[in-house]
């Protein structure tokens, strides 16, 4: 099974070398091997935006678990990265659970949002690079009883909002995009597992490559999409950019008795506005 203290090591080495991250983290003990493990990654970057605008960045990570006699662990590190001039955008994140013995079940996920809102001019063509990346792995020893999930969500859509309210996020999304892309993948031990990717007509893929390995005790998942966004205006017009990752890891093994368990919760959000003009 895998070694989880340098697997362990070698996320925190990676973690240090950033500067600016939300970290949460959970450990009840730290196992030499595990019997569940779960992980999911995702980072996108926008870049080579042919306008100026107005961006925010909210940024939240969360874990969450129980035991009963069990040994429950997790991390999740969540980074939200912004530059004015060039314009550029990085939003990256992973998620790790584990657990060992029986009687617990946990959650590490990890959740940002990019907003950015941008003036056209009539008949100025609105463009953006961008690539998106989700890494996935779940493994158990016994099918039977053992339960790991991973799941990555990488989204982003453009709007028009000239016509639009100012409202939340939630309530932009129940309006018709005028291009859209999304990348997703879950993995599941006890059963469905997939990794798709879809895109409207103005965005354009450059590079796509991916690798699946489903269907055994230990699953994996990767993609990695390049391409653009490119669309015209004839009128004058405002847009509103949206960008979404989602990262979740969850591992569970069932309760053998009626014990109370122990119950913790960690959650920290943080939120950015970068003005460019």
């Amino acid at each position: 099974m895998l070694n989880f203290k340098l697997t362990l090591q070698r996320r925190r080495q990676w973690i240090l070398g950033v500067p600016s991250f939300i970290f949460t983290s959970v450990l009840t003990a730290i196992p030499t091997y595990a019997a569940t493990f779960a992980f999911s990654e995702a980072e996108i970057e926008l870049n080579n935006f042919s306008n100026f605008g107005i961006i925010e960045l909210v940024n939240q990570a969360n874990i969450s678990g129980e035991t009963n006699g069990g040994i429950f662990g997790a991390e999740n590190k969540a980074l939200n990265n912004s530059t004015a001039s060039p314009l550029q955008i990085n939003s990256s994140a992973f998620s790790l659970a584990f657990g060992e013995n029986r009687d617990y079940e946990g959650t590490a996920e990890a959740q940002a949002r990019v907003l950015g809102n941008f003036d056209v001019d009539a008949g100025q063509l609105f463009s953006f690079d961008f690539i998106a990346a989700l890494n996935l792995e779940t493994e158990i020893d016994d099918p039977l009883s053992e339960r790991a999930n991973a799941k990555s969500d990488i989204s982003f859509y453009l709007f028009d909002t000239v016509n639009i309210p100012q409202v939340n996020v939630q309530d932009y999304l129940k309006y018709q995009p005028l291009d859209y892309f999304t990348l997703n993948a879950s993995l599941n031990t006890f059963g469905y597992d997939f990794l798709n990717y879809q895109h409207s007509q103005g965005v354009s893929f450059t590079n796509e490559n991916k690798q699946t390995m489903f269907g055994a005790n230990q699953e994996t998942a990767s993609a990695i999409i390049q391409g653009k966004l490119q669309r015209s205006f004839k009128n004058k017009t405002n847009v509103t950019l949206i960008a979404l990752r989602q990262t979740k890891s969850q591992v569970k093994v069932p309760e053998n008795s009626m014990l109370v368990p122990l119950i913790f919760i960690v959650a920290t959000i943080a939120v950015g506005v970068l003005r460019n003009k």
